[in-house]
């Protein structure tokens, strides 16, 4: 099997970051993978129990790492069923570690802000953490097990995701079309976070992966803030466009109904990348503003 430095192996690419990965380094450096949901040139892979080792004979070479963002990602499910998503998110994960690791390559887990109970602002790497949502310690259950290998691993944690670009799966082209509508809107005015938009945060973790970064990693944006606040980033942009028809309903994190408590806070301290490469993730306000003349120029070139 042929040594490709270039390559990365992008275990389960099919979710929000995959398609800015591929915008980030280019198609032909990657080699993408999928479970549920196929897309052209990707190769069908289930953490479970899928090899490796016959996924990179198919593809034609051996990368220097491989970026595991494959699982189950909605909170509820895990909440719902711990048992069978703990058979993917931590089983599955660990399995694949060990075969990457004995094949070679440096595994890069892609943990998440949901390891944080919520009790502070501005997280930091090295500071301990207790998650009160089923996802989150089963997030923490792989950081751990890989805190006991030896290096090189990197484990990168995100935030939630937002796009400058019109997507269906982010919350601000969400606002934005619930805004034309005579539809209520809840918002939390208690729940604190650091969003950055998919794309940089693409960039950041080739960066770390470029540069052979190993450890804890936070790649959250620069900018704590309240998802009241961020959706007031919305509105004053779409004024400049049009009148909103939707009524906003301010409301406690605790009044939506979910599954689990979430976090209140789960704001993330970035220095560590960014002391290394500098403030390269956006401001999530000047994304939020971003996003919403990407969805009207959408809707001009429509003819809505």
């Amino acid at each position: 099997m042929m040594y490709s430095p270039r390559m990365l192996l992008v275990l389960g690419g099919s979710g929000f970051l995959g398609p800015a990965l591929r915008k980030a380094k280019g198609a032909e450096e990657l080699v993408f993978t999928h479970h549920a949901h196929a897309a052209p040139g990707s190769h069908a892979f289930d953490v479970r129990h899928s090899s490796v080792a016959d996924l990179l004979r198919a593809a034609g070479g051996r990368p220097s790492a491989a970026l595991i963002l494959a699982g189950v990602t909605n909170v509820d499910a895990c909440a719902r069923d711990p048992l069978v998503t703990g058979k993917i998110n931590v089983d599955g994960i660990v399995r694949v570690i060990k075969e990457l690791r004995a094949l070679g390559i440096s595994p890069v887990f892609t943990s998440s802000d949901a390891v944080f109970d919520g009790t502070h602002a501005c997280w930091r790497e090295d500071e301990e953490v207790h998650p009160i949502l089923t996802y989150g310690r089963q997030k923490l259950a792989v950081e751990s097990y890989l805190a006991g290998l030896s290096l090189p691993w990197l484990a990168v944690r995100l935030p939630k995701l937002i796009s400058a670009a019109r997507n269906s799966r982010c919350m601000l082209t969400g606002w934005v079309e619930a805004l034309g509508r005579s539809e209520r809107i809840p918002c939390a005015t208690d729940q604190y976070f650091t969003p950055a938009d998919a794309g940089d945060v693409a960039e950041g973790i080739l960066k770390l992966v470029s540069a052979g970064a190993t450890g804890l990693h936070h790649l959250g944006g620069p900018q704590r803030l309240s998802r009241r606040e961020l959706l007031e980033e919305v509105l004053d942009e779409y004024r400049k466009y049009s009148t909103p028809n939707a009524q906003i309903v301010e409301c406690s994190l605790r009044d939506i109904p979910v599954l689990e408590p979430r976090p209140l806070d789960v704001s993330m301290d970035s220095t560590r990348y960014t002391s290394r490469f500098g403030r390269t993730i956006r401001p999530a306000s000047e994304i939020a503003r971003l996003a919403v003349r990407d969805c009207f120029r959408n809707m001009e070139a429509r003819g809505a």
